[in-house]
């Protein structure tokens, strides 16, 4: 099978300090299956904000697993974020209104704006007890 069709995982304990690993694992792996620099960081950022609404809300202890899974197929990535935590699909969240003033503004609330912004695609599936969400990120062939 060839290196761009293969499925690359990474098992990461539900921790903050898994998030450093998760990123060199994604650049790493990125890199050697030849997605862009700028896809990756569009990546990264989708993973550190799915990350950080898993850790910070899906109730899972220190102790609980995330698995991420890469795969590269053509011009575009996919990156799968698979956890146990509680059921949350981003695809059909509504989006927290914006503050019209600066005194209103609360600090946090723009995971899925950031998310939205940097995926070309979002995919959302609960099944066997775990969140699935899939993040697409393609590219121009060159």
């Amino acid at each position: 099978m060839n290196i761009l069709q293969q499925t690359v995982t990474l098992e990461l304990q539900a921790h903050s300090s898994e998030v450093r690993r998760a990123t060199a694992w994604l650049h790493a792996e990125g890199q050697a299956r030849a997605v862009p620099e700028d896809v990756l960081a569009r990546l990264d950022i989708c993973l550190h904000e799915a990350l950080a609404n898993v850790l910070d809300h899906g109730g899972l202890s220190a102790a609980a697993c995330v698995t991420l899974l890469l795969r590269v197929q053509e011009n575009h990535a996919m990156l799968t974020l698979c956890d146990g935590g509680l059921p949350f699909d981003p695809t059909q969240a509504a989006q927290a209104p914006r503050a019209s003033m600066l005194d209103q503004t609360q600090p946090g609330g723009l995971g899925l704006v950031m998310l939205r912004a940097n995926a070309g695609q979002l995919d959302y599936r609960h099944a066997g007890g775990c969140n699935h969400l899939t993040v697409t990120v393609g590219w121009s062939a060159a």
